[in-house]
């Protein structure tokens, strides 16, 4: 009966102190949210995603909804581009988040979305569901702020760099690994704001056979922000493998970046440009 009672006891004790331990604060992400911070509660999300099949937009969509959903969001999903062009949803929208990679988009399904983001929807996504869309149109890359080119390496380990602490997305994040996932290579608009670079610091990224062009010590912004008209943007280049987002800071900055883009329409606009190059 001793034993029996010991052993009671212990469970006892466990239990509270990993109740206790759930409650603290994480060390890497504790800070207290100010009463005006952004949030996605009460806002209207439009998700919209398809195209190439490799990026798991449907997969992606399961994973995220459920996430708005908890966060309180009103979240609206649609398996076609011609979303864009329904007046109704593009006025109502808050936030649109896009997965869908490669493809075409009409001229009038552009106009659709990017009227909806100039008067101050929001426009956020991941790697290759926003960042390798529409490659033939140039109007698309300039609003989102880069454009997918390469993925020297294939899926690898590499690290991601947080370049800006101050800003409310990053802020008490330290730099972290990823293992055996895509680290892209961009065209980029050199004013965006950067809040994470990663270095290719491999000695070798060209495929045996191949004469591609060595990137050894080049560096990439990652995750960064900027405006379009009243809309704000939001990007992350990390997420080829869904089980990127099981990496805490992962998961973290994109929700982070979709609360913040989903502002635009109830926050006086914020500088986002950044330029790499000045006088």
């Amino acid at each position: 009966m001793m034993k029996t009672n010991s052993i009671k006891t212990a469970v006892f004790f466990t239990f509270i102190f990993s109740l206790l331990f759930s409650l603290r604060p994480s060390a890497a992400f504790s800070q207290n949210s100010p009463a005006d911070a952004p949030t996605l509660k009460g806002k209207n999300v439009v998700v919209v995603f398809g195209g190439w099949q490799g990026h798991q937009p449907t997969e992606s969509a399961a994973l995220m909804v459920p996430k708005l959903k908890a966060e309180g969001a009103n979240v609206k999903v649609f398996e076609s581009l011609e979303t864009y062009t329904d007046e109704q949803i593009m006025a109502e929208a808050d936030l649109i988040i896009q997965m869908w990679t490669m493809g075409e988009i009409t001229n009038p399904q552009f106009k659709g979305l990017e009227k909806a983001i100039m008067n101050g929807t929001g426009f956020a996504g991941w790697h290759g569901g926003m960042g390798d869309a529409f490659r033939d149109n140039l109007k698309y890359q300039l609003m989102v702020g880069g454009q997918f080119v390469s993925h020297p390496g294939g899926k690898i380990d590499h690290e991601i760099n947080i370049i800006d602490q101050d800003d409310p997305i990053t802020r008490g994040i330290s730099d972290f690994e990823l293992k055996k996932t895509e680290q892209y290579y961009m065209l980029i608009d050199p004013n965006i704001k950067v809040l994470a670079i990663s270095e290719f610091d491999r000695a070798r990224y060209s495929k045996p056979g191949k004469n591609e062009n060595k990137v050894t010590g080049s560096t990439m912004p990652v995750v960064w922000k900027k405006n379009y008209g009243k809309g704000r943007i939001f990007y992350s280049s990390i997420g080829h493998n869904l089980s990127d987002f099981d990496v805490p800071e992962v998961l973290t900055m994109q929700m982070r970046g979709f609360r913040w883009a989903a502002e635009g329409k109830y926050h006086p606009q914020e500088n986002t440009i950044s330029p790499i190059y000045s006088k």
